[in-house]
């Protein structure tokens, strides 16, 4: 069976690993999980140590969501790639759906928004997320529906030979605009959404806006096709 590399960004997730982990685990699938540890404090990097088969990278300092994708990416080895966040608000028992539709897409992008659970996802979030994705379909032409998403799959020739610069969570804009600029259609599937119940989101959602809407006309004027390594 092909297995698959599962790519985890980690900062103080102690209470939901476990969970998680059991989850993630249980899945009828060969995997391979890649935590990326972006320097937590709590006991992190002690369960996901305790995880048989899995792969830990730990960050000495916070160097931000972008750079835990990208180095998780770099220690991947499969054909097929999923990243999915530890805290459970996307479940792992999407990550098949999405190893199926690897099959006939290059990407794939769980959507929250094709799901009954999207009224979970609070309406400023919901509404920040609309605008920029609205914006980002008519300049990038695709015809995305959740671009923020924190689950998605690639297949390795797609991303492995892509550069990928931003260390934050303008990671998330950049690798959409990036596949966008060399012709990928990003492809969609429902994935049912949960408000997380223990921690908190990393994530400041006004801020981030506004520095999304920036870096999209930043990327429509000077992103072009590109090629090389990480």
């Amino acid at each position: 069976m092909e297995s698959v590399d599962i790519i985890i960004p980690v900062l103080n997730e102690e209470a939901s690993l476990p969970q998680f982990c059991d989850r993630l685990l249980s899945l009828p699938i060969q995997l391979r999980p890649i935590f990326v540890d972006n320097a937590s404090s709590d006991n992190s990097c002690r369960i996901i140590e305790a995880i048989p088969g899995s792969v830990l990278i730990q960050h000495d300092s916070n160097e931000g969501y972008g750079a835990s994708l990208r180095d998780g990416i770099k220690a991947s080895l499969a054909d097929k790639i999923i990243i999915i966040d530890a805290d459970g608000e996307y479940p792992p028992e999407s990550i098949p759906d999405m190893v199926t539709a690897l099959e006939s897409h290059e990407v794939v992008y769980g959507s929250r928004f094709l799901a009954p659970a999207a009224s979970e996802i609070s309406w400023y979030r919901a509404g920040g997320n609309k605008l920029v994705t609205t914006l980002f379909n008519l300049m990038f032409k695709q015809k995305l529906s959740d671009l923020y998403t924190g689950c998605k799959g690639f297949r390795r020739r797609t991303i492995q030979s892509m550069p990928m610069e931003y260390s934050g969570f303008e990671h998330v804009l950049e690798i959409a605009a990036r596949l966008a600029r060399n012709n990928v259609k990003i492809h969609e599937i429902p994935i049912c959404y949960q408000a997380r119940e223990r921690g908190k989101s990393k994530m400041v959602h006004t801020k981030e806006t506004f520095k999304f809407l920036y870096l999209l006309v930043f990327f429509a004027i000077t992103l072009r096709p590109t090629s090389g390594k990480f």
